[in-house]
């Protein structure tokens, strides 16, 4: 994992009491729950604004609801399935680091052959994969505005903007040549 996804990672894990970093809206395993309905397609699609039956007493005609925010598609994500994201990032290893055992692995791949059972990931290789999404992040990072911030829908649990000014910095420092 990049260090950028780990710190940033870190930071969600930080901000609430769960055992995941992602946890479902009853609080469990993300894997376990039904990802591609009840959150992907309302994440791309976009959702309408709605209220929701109040979980307290009173569910009569009186009962208080609770609103929920609408928002837009995500211009890019609309219609395409989750899979694709997952693997969004194959292009770029296959350029940085084209070790074809390293990155049909990274994507959760069997290789077929001789070359599947007798090739192993090595360290090296996944350090190398490592450091070539931390610089292409970098370089992203360098592209953006200096008051840019992330949008989304609702509230996130982390104020990112202390930390994207460390991705700035050390963007700046990658492209004067200081960084590592």
């Amino acid at each position: 994992m990049p260090p950028f996804l780990a710190e940033l990672l870190s930071l969600l894990m930080k901000s609430h009491d769960f055992d995941y970093v992602f946890p479902s809206s009853n609080s469990g395993e993300l894997a376990k729950a039904n990802f591609t309905y009840a959150y992907w397609r309302k994440i791309a699609d976009g959702q309408k604004e709605r209220r929701t039956p109040s979980t307290g007493v009173g569910k009569g005609k009186g009962a208080s609801r609770r609103w929920l925010p609408g928002w837009e598609p995500v211009k890019n994500w609309a219609g395409k399935r989750v899979y694709l994201l997952r693997h969004g990032h194959k292009e770029w290893v296959d350029e940085d680091v084209p070790i074809r055992i390293a990155v049909e692995s990274r994507m959760g791949h069997e290789v077929a052959g001789v070359e599947g059972p007798y090739s192993n990931v090595t360290v090296g290789m996944e350090k190398r994969i490592m450091a070539a999404l931390q610089a292409r992040w970098l370089r992203f990072v360098a592209t953006l505005p200096a008051d840019w911030e992330p949008v989304s829908p609702t509230p996130l649990p982390v104020d990112l903007r202390e930390w994207m000014n460390s991705q700035v910095r050390a963007a700046e420092s990658l492209t004067r040549g200081t960084g590592s």
